[in-house]
């Protein structure tokens, strides 16, 4: 309707500039919760294109940045490492967006295994998260760029430390991404592209500790309800510990919420 709209009337000002990807950002939201990658990448793609280059660089229109880059983070969210790893790097001048490249590609090489490559991206992002322009660089002056970076490090820290054995430090660094997620300012679709309890439900569940991922799980269904992620979570979790009624109720509830999936879930996360 926006694109029929637009071509239609020839509409001007900030609907076309701003109004058209927002709406294209619920719908990325909104598929990527469902588990429907196709549409949840096409719909970031489309938002992405429709960006004017020249307008996300001035002062105030820092959310056509993070409209720019959500493919990236789209992409991290359905495990497609190669195309990650094939992407181009932002301008250089484009702080926010280069701390998104480096955050994917991190996350791309701790599941291929690449932990040497991966903790050189994570020096990279580290280094764009203590950034202090990215105070200025907000979306809708709601939140800042800062803040969703420093979430990025500790989250990439985390998934690092996980996939070399040490969960413990993944917890700590998890638990960190999870408290600063918590605080970032309401936004609608949210800010920062999943939530890191997800990541944290898993660790946890990968170190025998199934009691404290349910509850990890529990706390984030209360916050996005009935999502597929976190109910698969939550039914491992419950498996784990033995509660096989429980388990099997919560398993039809992630089949009626996965139900138009086009992707395959071993966990709550890639």
């Amino acid at each position: 309707a926006d694109d029929a709209y637009l071509a239609q009337c020839r509409v001007q000002g900030l609907y076309p500039l701003a109004y058209r990807p927002h709406n294209h950002h619920f719908l990325w939201a909104s598929a990527t919760m469902e588990g429907r990658s196709a549409l949840a990448i096409e719909a970031a793609r489309h938002m992405a294109a429709h960006v004017d280059s020249a307008m996300m660089r001035e002062p105030g229109y820092g959310t056509l940045q993070h409209y720019w880059i959500t493919p990236l983070y789209a992409l991290t969210r359905f495990g497609r490492w190669d195309e990650i790893l094939a992407a181009l790097a932002p301008p250089e001048d484009l702080r926010y967006p280069t701390g998104v490249w480096h955050y994917a590609r991190g996350v791309a090489l701790t599941a291929k295994d690449r932990l040497d490559d991966a903790a050189q991206e994570l020096e990279a992002l580290e280094a764009i998260a203590a950034d202090s322009t990215l105070e200025t660089v907000t979306i809708w002056d709601i939140n800042t760029t800062a803040s969703l970076m420093r979430i990025a490090a500790e989250a990439l820290a985390g998934e690092l430390a996980a996939r070399r054995g040490d969960h413990a430090e993944a917890v700590r660094r998890l638990e960190a991404a999870t408290r600063l997620e918590d605080a970032l300012n309401y936004d609608e679709p949210p800010p920062w592209h999943y939530p890191v309890r997800q990541s944290l439900g898993a660790v946890l569940l990968a170190a025998n500790r199934a009691a404290e991922a349910e509850a990890v799980y529990r706390e984030d269904l209360r916050r996005h309800p009935e999502n597929g992620w976190s109910l698969l979570g939550l039914a491992q979790s419950l498996e784990a510990q033995g509660k096989a009624d429980e388990a099997g109720a919560v398993r039809q509830r992630f089949d009626q919420a996965w139900a138009a999936a086009d992707v395959t879930l071993n966990g709550s996360r890639f």
